[in-house]
């Protein structure tokens, strides 16, 4: 049993389509800055932060896509179940660093670039900081080592990339986030989805579209502790097959 279930996801994914939210996503994205990207994809290695509305977005986009869906489950499933061992990139980056749904991507990652210098740096800070405390917060609770790699990997700032204009204040980019956000509003106002607002990256969104979330993170725990990863390919197997 999952924790977000399959058909309110798809009544939620109708109620968009017949309200024309899933086009006002669109022209929410469309709105957004330009710039000149050199497609390096450094800074694809993580599961960035997206909003139910863009969850449900992506979710309709693979459906159609059958081969993509297979092989995004798999990927997905790896990331979240050797976070803690391993730094692997997003599941939805391919070895030639594209990205496998870029017509979908989420806002942040198309923000991303847009932020000022000082503003990336506090906020990397402090992302520091709470991989710090969680690190410690795995070792007393579960007596889990996170690994090196993943504790003190971060993406930094990016020089290369150039926006068409000026770089946006963090006031300007909530101010996008807020628009999404009530597209969110909305979906949750027609009680189609029971879903506890919590913040989700794109892979926990997906895992918990396939697995109950207090299950999986105690699977994940496991596997953190026996470094066992035929539990993942078991899981792999029987997502494949629903």
């Amino acid at each position: 049993m999952a924790s977000i279930k399959k058909e309110q996801i798809l009544e939620s994914i109708e109620f968009c389509e017949k309200n024309g939210y899933f086009e006002k996503l669109n022209d929410i994205y469309s709105t957004l800055p330009k710039g000149d990207c050199a497609g390096c994809g450094n800074c694809c290695m993580e599961s960035v932060g997206i909003n139910l509305i863009e969850f449900l977005n992506i979710y309709r986009y693979l459906a159609e896509k059958q081969e993509l869906r297979e092989c995004s489950i798999e990927r997905i499933v790896d990331y979240y179940f050797m976070e803690l061992m391993k730094k692997n990139s997003c599941p939805f980056r391919d070895e030639n660093n594209r990205c496998l749904i870029y017509e979908v991507r989420p806002l942040n990652c198309r923000l991303f670039g847009h932020w000022k210098k000082e503003d990336y740096n506090a906020n990397l800070s402090r992302v520091i900081e709470q991989n710090m405390n969680y690190k410690k917060d795995m070792k007393n609770l579960y007596g889990v080592d996170i690994s090196d790699e993943v504790l003190n990997f971060s993406i930094k700032y990016c020089e290369t990339f150039k926006p068409e204009k000026n770089y946006l204040s963090k006031k300007e980019r909530l101010n996008f986030e807020d628009e999404i956000m009530n597209l969110d509003a909305r979906i949750l106002g027609s009680e189609l989805i029971d879903i506890p607002y919590k913040d989700r990256g794109i892979v926990e969104y997906f895992i918990e579209s396939m697995l109950y979330s207090d299950f999986a993170y105690k699977v994940k725990i496991r596997i953190t502790k026996e470094k066992n990863m035929n539990v993942i390919n078991k899981i792999k197997r029987i997502l494949l097959t629903k």
